[in-house]
């Protein structure tokens, strides 16, 4: 299922396993919020996901 133009879940989603991995990376800490749903947020999942897709655009 495409997210974006260059972008679909499979590959968000394995790219996010790999993050979820890196202890000290931003994007590591950035995965763990975002899967525990730290804040109890809709606002902050939505910008926590618009950044990961960035990432994984770039990726």
């Amino acid at each position: 299922m495409p997210i974006t133009n260059t972008l679909d879940l499979e590959t968000l989603s394995a790219r996010m396993n790999a993050w979820a991995n890196e202890r000290n990376s931003k994007r590591g800490k950035l995965v763990r919020a975002f899967r525990k749903n730290l804040g109890n947020s809709p606002d902050l999942q939505a910008a926590r996901l618009a950044l990961l897709v960035g990432y994984a655009e770039a990726a």
